[in-house]
């Protein structure tokens, strides 16, 4: 079933058991079968309204409510999809894998909780280019958590650092490059505020993704790259990534970063890191749970800004700055830096 709420079974009146039941994807004709899913949907709704994702207007009989309807949101739906199918069902199975592996945190992504609960060989992003629905979903999902946060050229100083002196700059010198950009949304974004950035701006990822992607005009130059090989955009003025090196345990991200500061130019280039910053006490729920999912799935972590400068300093970089959103409960921030001139 492509939707758990399909937006045609949404009800301004109360909808009957035996109603919603024959909603459910019963493919047997078989009455038993029908009678068992009448009593299961039941038993159901009985936790659904409890958690007021529906509510009870009678004896078996319900009807939506605020949030029912939010979660036909297809960003919200498709969260709610892709966290159960992956992210709770490896959580389930992770003190196996710990008890397996001498309760260390997990630093092989081909090796880790999500191939253990899972039972696959299987990189997590692998696994989601095997099936279209799971891609599809978690497609949906990342673009409706970037479009709930102010993006991050509404509080970075981007004409300060990155378009500084555009004007004299070499026409061949690249303004920015987003490694691991995607489906080109941030450039995109980037590209609506800054149009003086035109045909300055280099989206790279990986050959499949770059293969899918539709036109973003000329003003972008897209390039297939994968990020552990040796970048191949020398001296750009930015190189930017957005959430990316929380998908990487702490060896990998600092192979990220070096083939980078080996293509930056020293006291010149700017690395431009935009990703969620914790704090180093009293972390939110949301952004604790947001680490260990990181850890479940791809063996990598949410880090805080101790964090962020030793791996970046262990890169053989230096940190500028830190950037932090002003949006009050959010935790995502850019971290500046530089290649050191020697």
């Amino acid at each position: 079933m492509d939707s758990l709420f399909p937006q045609k079974n949404l009800q301004s009146v109360p909808v009957q058991t035996q109603n919603l039941s024959v909603l459910l994807p019963v493919k047997s004709p078989n009455r038993f079968l029908i009678l068992v899913t009448y009593h299961t949907t039941v038993r159901i709704m009985r936790v659904i309204t409890a958690i007021n994702y529906a509510a009870e207007a009678g004896e078996r009989s319900y009807i939506a409510t605020p949030l029912t309807n939010a979660i036909t949101i297809p960003a919200l739906e498709a969260c709610v999809v892709h966290s159960s199918e992956h992210a709770a069902a490896v959580s389930i199975a992770m003190p196996t894998y710990f008890a397996e592996h001498g309760y260390q945190s997990p630093t092989d992504r081909m090796n880790g909780p999500f191939q253990h609960a899972l039972h696959t060989s299987l990189s997590y992003f692998d696994f989601l280019h095997s099936d279209e629905r799971k891609m599809r979903n978690f497609n949906n999902f990342m673009a409706g958590s970037r479009g709930a946060r102010k993006h991050w050229t509404e509080w970075f100083p981007v004409r300060d650092v990155v378009l500084r002196d555009l004007n004299t700059l070499n026409i061949h010198t690249k303004l920015l490059v987003d490694m691991g950009g995607g489906k080109g949304h941030d450039l995109a974004r980037f590209l609506k505020e800054f149009p003086e950035a035109t045909g300055r701006l280099v989206l790279q990822d990986l050959p499949g993704t770059v293969a899918t992607m539709e036109d973003l005009g000329s003003g972008i130059d897209v390039q297939s790259h994968n990020l552990f090989t040796a970048q191949p955009v020398r001296g750009a003025k930015a190189y930017y990534t957005h959430f990316l090196l929380h998908d990487f345990p702490d060896p990998q991200a600092r192979a990220i970063l070096e083939h980078c500061r080996d293509a930056m130019t020293p006291g010149y280039s700017r690395l431009l890191l935009n990703e969620s910053i914790l704090p180093e006490r009293n972390c939110p729920a949301f952004f604790a749970a947001a680490d260990i999912t990181m850890m479940a799935v791809l063996a990598g972590m949410k880090r805080s800004k101790t964090q962020w400068l030793s791996l970046v300093e262990s890169a053989g970089l230096k940190v500028v700055q830190t950037w932090e959103s002003p949006e009050a409960g959010d935790f995502e921030g850019v971290i500046e830096a530089i290649r050191p001139i020697s």
